[in-house]
């Protein structure tokens, strides 16, 4: 994939580009690497599912389509108990998302595919010390494999629950579901944005700090189905269910995201999910850093 860029750094004049115009090539190249491939445009794809089924299921509550029992259908075009099965509150939008299955899964999947091999695939092709004698530093490099993956991760997690919102507002009778809830619903996009970027910024880090994108792709699933089963652990075993939020990163993103939104939660610790998101952050910094001197590309 170096070669591919440099390729199109040649066919751009690339001797008389800035420092910017590189690193926006470069996160050019990194958003649309995924789409490339048939196996790329189809992970995406499937990747949409939970937005799509959340989609028929505004359809079915708004009367759009009559589909599904009766029973199944009345309840839906209901104003439901569940906050997770209501259009007019954020948390119908943040529940296909946020929730470890499906959320986490797929999130995963992508992740693994965009994000965690991306450095790690560079590093293995010795490719770093190309990127790094044209123009762009280390740590400009890194911050633009973040933005890149970053852009493709958000069309998932941000950008559908924010189509769905507006779609909903547009399948609603009136104005009010757009008039009431749009400053919740701005809330909801940026806690979506921030942990987004925070979950993409770990599994980046994992991909300077491991060999190769394999090894990569290892520790993110680790780090995540890991941390979620010793967070499930401690809950049980001490019946302190606020203690998933202080142990998994995913839990401790999905807490953040809904504060943020000001969604409804409980048992839950905001400050220990901070602190969690933070320490995981700040310990992969420290790991990173050395690895991201050019005298450790020219090794």
């Amino acid at each position: 994939m170096i070669h591919d860029w440099l390729r199109e750094q040649q066919n751009g004049a690339a001797t008389t580009r800035s420092t910017w115009s590189r690193l926006r090539a470069l996160v050019d190249f990194e958003f649309r690497a995924l789409f490339r491939s048939r196996w790329g445009v189809a992970v995406f794809c499937l990747c949409l599912f939970p937005g799509l089924g959340r989609l028929v299921m505004l359809a079915i509550m708004f009367g759009v389509v009559n589909f599904g029992p009766v029973g199944l259908r009345n309840r839906l075009q209901g104003r439901p108990e569940l906050p997770t099965l209501d259009p007019w509150r954020v948390d119908f939008y943040l529940e296909p998302v946020l929730s470890v299955v499906p959320g986490m899964v797929f999130a995963l999947l992508l992740t693994s595919l965009v994000v965690a091999r991306t450095i790690a695939r560079d590093r293995i092709a010795n490719s770093l010390e190309l990127y790094w004698t044209r123009g762009i530093s280390p740590a400009g490099y890194a911050f633009a494999k973040w933005l890149g993956g970053f852009l493709v991760i958000a069309l998932v997690t941000v950008a559908v629950p924010a189509v769905l919102w507006l779609t909903a507002a547009f399948l609603a009778d009136d104005w009010s579901l757009l008039l009431s809830g749009a400053f919740d619903m701005a809330r909801a996009v940026f806690g979506l944005a921030v942990v987004t970027a925070v979950w993409t910024a770990i599994c980046l880090g994992l991909s300077i700090v491991c060999g190769t994108p394999n090894a990569a792709m290892v520790a993110w699933s680790m780090l995540l189905f890991g941390s979620t089963a010793v967070g499930a652990v401690f809950a049980n075993a001490l019946h302190q269910p606020w203690l998933r939020s202080c142990f998994s990163i995913w839990e401790a993103g999905a807490v953040c995201a809904r504060a943020i939104a000001g969604a409804s939660q409980r048992d839950v610790s905001v400050a220990g999910a901070a602190a969690t998101l933070a320490t995981t952050l700040g310990v992969l910094f420290l790991l990173a850093r050395p690895r991201l001197r050019i005298t450790e590309a020219l090794r």
